[in-house]
């Protein structure tokens, strides 16, 4: 996973915050690994994104759009397999919801408005 680490160190930098003071708010005694979160060597966990998105009011979606971009082509070609796939389990209303749900995904995820 690739987080678009460099805004992690764009938004520490504008608020003139440093390393250290981000080490604070999230209570971690090494701010070496804010560096390295910044650098893109460690992948931060879900609970210091979000402190960044409440601190800086960062969009989360900003934070993973590099992400995003390089996940959809992966997972493209997975809903269409599993569109195929559920085509052959039959008129099932169950199933057919479940095709309804991934085309309309797939869909969304192509459309080009999305990006």
């Amino acid at each position: 996973m690739h987080i678009q680490q460099n805004l992690l160190r764009l938004f520490r930098k504008r608020a003139e915050l440093t390393q250290a003071d981000i080490a604070a708010i999230l209570k971690i005694s090494d701010f070496s690994n804010v560096s390295r979160w910044e650098q893109g060597l460690r992948l931060p966990n879900v609970e210091v994104l979000m402190t960044y998105h409440l601190l800086f009011d960062i969009p989360i979606e900003t934070i993973f759009e590099r992400h995003k971009l390089e996940l959809r082509p992966t997972i493209l070609p997975r809903i269409k397999e599993r569109i195929e796939y559920l085509k052959t389990l039959g008129e099932d209303a169950q199933v057919i919801r479940r095709i309804a749900f991934f085309s309309s995904a797939l869909q969304r995820l192509t459309d080009k408005s999305h990006d």
